[in-house]
């Protein structure tokens, strides 16, 4: 998976990932690839003129000598890889720390986002469409509300990830865009 991750990587055109990291073991074995991937990466460029000017052109370095800057693992995945935890009133302390510890030992870029304030937004918009106001069912609602609610989350989530996929590198100022990648295990209440 690690090799696949690097040549998809390096054809696509893209100037890195990025990985919503919620703290669980899903989209850390994902974080924990690409760490792979960075090793590997790493140790060929140093005899493969190939791999060092794929290197050069993914993470947008002018000639070798700034290949320095992209010696180790970590180096490299604090280049390639943006990682997000998107915390809710709903997540957990824990989740958060173990999201933001794992991002520090690859050598990622993290991003720590509350992201109630959209979940607000949405649900009030249906209140304002409808008169109701959703509710999770700890807190009285039905199965329908706790599933609408749960759902809002993992979309907005996906919505975040997706619109700083694209913008990281102009904010950064570089050009390109990053890929989303997630796990196969997908939290959705049916």
């Amino acid at each position: 998976p690690a090799c696949w991750l690097w040549d998809y990587l390096r054809r696509s055109g893209a100037t890195g990932f990025l990985l919503p990291l919620s703290g669980g073991a899903d989209s850390a074995s994902v974080a924990a690839i690409v760490g792979c991937m960075c090793q590997m990466v790493t140790r060929a460029m140093k005899y493969d003129q190939i791999v060092a000017k794929d290197v050069m052109r993914v993470c947008g370095l002018e000639d070798l000598a700034d290949l320095a800057q992209v010696q180790t693992a970590e180096q490299l995945a604090h280049q390639l890889l943006t990682t997000v935890y998107m915390g809710t009133v709903n997540s957990s302390e824990e989740t958060r720390t173990r999201a933001g510890r794992l991002a520090a030992e690859i050598g990622a870029s993290h991003l720590d986002v509350k992201v109630d304030t959209v979940v607000s937004a949405i649900t009030s918009l249906f209140s304002l469409i409808t008169g109701r106001t959703p509710k999770f069912k700890a807190h009285g609602g039905c199965h329908a509300e706790n599933a609408a609610l749960q759902n809002i989350q993992a979309r907005i989530r996906m919505v975040i990830a997706f619109l700083l996929a694209q913008l990281m590198p102009w904010v950064r100022g570089k050009t390109g865009f990053l890929l989303v990648l997630g796990s196969g295990n997908v939290d959705e209440a049916l």
